[in-house]
């Protein structure tokens, strides 16, 4: 992977499977702010916890949406976790070889979509 494409990645979010919650690492991407009050850490993919400095929401899908999310300023990736978008958007996620997209269950209409690269799906959003 290209440093270009490393720098224009910092700025994506992943679509994650296995995560438990959406996930932040840019405070230009949340609202709403609300600080732990105890230090509250979140067990990662690499086996060590990370530090949660604060809770709040993003705007999800074409910004039509609010959802919460947790603040790591330590971990490397933004993450969109798969299940908390179906779950309680009534949405469907559609992987296909080369995009991923986002649709109401009972219209069908597409609400977003994003793209794989270096086998992950990427999707891109504004605050």
């Amino acid at each position: 992977m290209t440093t270009l494409e490393l720098a224009n990645l910092n700025n994506l979010w992943i679509i994650d499977s296995g995560a438990t919650n959406h996930m932040s690492n840019k405070l230009n991407s949340i609202h709403d702010f609300k600080s732990f009050v105890c230090p509250t850490f979140m067990f990662v993919v690499n086996g060590k916890n990370a530090y949660v400095k604060r809770k709040g929401k993003i705007n999800l899908l074409s910004n039509k949406i609010k959802s919460d999310v947790f603040f790591l300023p330590s971990f490397p990736f933004q993450l969109l976790f798969v299940s908390k978008i179906t779950s309680t958007l009534n949405y469907e996620v559609i992987f296909t070889p080369s995009k991923v997209v986002f649709q109401d269950l009972v219209t069908k209409k597409m609400i977003d979509e994003g793209f794989f690269l270096h086998g992950l799906y990427y999707i891109s959003h504004k605050s």
